[in-house]
């Protein structure tokens, strides 16, 4: 994929959540539900930290399952709602997205792409992952839970990604592995946002984001 391609998608990514979200006619309930989930809301307000988390929030109503078990890309990929054929195509590639912990095992700053290596699934073959901002900031052995969404011959993110320094790898897999015994079970890409987000909290480092699909 050319850079000239990636921005195009990008941009028109962008715009297509702002399509994705104005589709849930149940916005504001979601909001709440999803704040409360993430510890945004405290009854009255919600509150951020810092300006980023009002993307968590925003990644969270489009790709996370709602009150009703259900999700909202899925519900608007369904729909009939007119979409170009570029936007067809991102949609196609956001509900098939897959989220996890990766480690970052090579970058190639060049053709602004990385390699991950998914940490929950190891019968999965190594990701390539294009990003214009990651790859000229990130390092070899930092982790990332992130979602990818496939396109063409390689993945971008959906435009949020919780960060870990490579020391913490073992404590990180170590909560996930305390949680499923917890539930007696694998954890569900929701419940897994939600422990990443709030481990993020905890010991996470921040990931310099150059462009996001929300923004």
């Amino acid at each position: 994929m050319q850079i000239n391609e990636y921005l195009k998608i990008r941009e028109t990514g962008k715009n297509l959540a702002y399509k994705i979200l104005n589709f849930d006619k149940d916005g504001k309930n979601a909001m709440l539900y999803a704040g409360t989930l993430l510890d945004f809301w405290n009854g009255k307000a919600m509150v951020f930290d810092k300006e980023e988390e009002t993307d968590v929030l925003m990644d969270f109503l489009i790709y996370e399952k709602n009150k009703h078990g259900q999700k909202l890309i899925d519900q608007f990929y369904d729909s009939d709602f007119e979409l170009t054929d570029l936007e067809e195509e991102i949609a196609e590639g956001q509900v098939n997205y897959h989220c996890s912990l990766f480690e970052i095992v090579k970058i190639d700053k060049s053709n602004s792409t990385l390699i991950l290596k998914d940490l929950l699934n190891n019968d999965m073959a190594d990701f390539i992952l294009m990003d214009m901002g990651l790859s000229q900031t990130g390092k070899t052995g930092l982790l990332i839970y992130t979602r990818l969404i496939p396109i063409r011959e390689m993945n971008m993110t959906s435009g949020v990604s919780f960060g870990f320094e490579s020391r913490f790898k073992e404590r990180i897999l170590n909560d996930i592995s305390l949680e499923r015994l917890k539930k007696h079970r694998k954890l569900d890409s929701t419940e897994l946002y939600i422990l990443m987000h709030k481990k993020s909290k905890q010991y996470g480092i921040d990931i310099n984001k150059i462009e996001t699909w929300q923004k």
